[in-house]
């Protein structure tokens, strides 16, 4: 059997607006995480983000998101949801990362730069991979893994929900064993202030979700700018047992 436990964290940053959302659920159909970084003026991003999040939630409580091509198409929905809620005035878009996680398995999928991390024993075994530009510099070579961060166009998103490029990414099923399992799932605004490195450190010392987030955004407040971006994360500890 698998044990989870879960907390959130969503906050404006340097902002006036907190255009992120930020959903969990656990229900009898298992348990169910989305984040979404809304992208658009007068409030777009964060319609655009709640339309997302909100729609892929309806069909996960449906049971529509058992396999790899329900999934998908909850991401097809959830676009088409974001292009329902534009403005005239503006295309909003959003990224959106989710996981599911029922009768032992994982699966995930996502758009655009909001990443999920996951780690085994405390460790980083994967991460997805951003559709952004910088993203695609490491894959021919250009830059490092590292300098993604502050890359000069690391806001230049390739794929987004409410654009033409909306695609999503999703993984194979993942069985979840005996061991301790954790997952990130977070908006840039939060990954770009906390190295891969230090959330294994701060991960291993932390006994629950909670403090986990907790002792990473101080990590964020401390290397964060005043006028820095918003940032969401949603942390989920499974732990199998016999």
């Amino acid at each position: 059997m698998i044990k989870n436990a879960y907390a959130v964290l969503t906050c404006p940053g340097g902002r006036k607006v907190n255009e992120d959302m930020v959903l969990i659920k656990k229900g009898p159909s298992g348990l169910f995480a989305a984040v979404a970084d809304g992208l658009g003026a007068h409030g777009g991003g964060r319609e655009a983000s709640l339309a997302a999040a909100e729609t892929i939630l309806s069909c996960f409580e449906r049971g529509l998101c058992r396999t790899q091509a329900e999934l998908a198409q909850a991401f097809r929905w959830s676009n088409e949801a974001v292009a329902a809620s534009q403005k005239e005035d503006g295309q909003a878009m959003t990224t959106l990362v989710s996981l599911i996680i029922r009768q032992g398995t994982a699966l995930w999928g996502h758009v655009g730069d909001s990443r999920l991390y996951h780690f085994q024993n405390a460790r980083l075994v994967s991460r997805t991979l951003d559709h952004s530009v910088p993203q695609m510099a490491v894959f021919m070579n250009m830059i490092t893994e590292d300098e993604i961060r502050f890359h000069p166009d690391r806001n230049r998103i390739l794929r987004a929900l409410g654009s033409d490029s909306h695609e999503p990414e999703i993984s194979e099923p993942m069985p979840l064993s005996e061991e301790f399992h954790a997952f990130l799932l977070c908006t840039d605004g939060f990954w770009e202030y906390v190295p891969e490195k230090r959330m294994e450190e701060t991960l291993a010392g932390s006994p629950d979700p909670e403090k986990w987030l907790f002792k990473m955004e101080q990590l964020l407040k401390e290397q964060a700018p005043e006028n820095s971006d918003n940032y969401s994360a949603a942390a989920i500890f499974t732990i199998g047992e016999e």
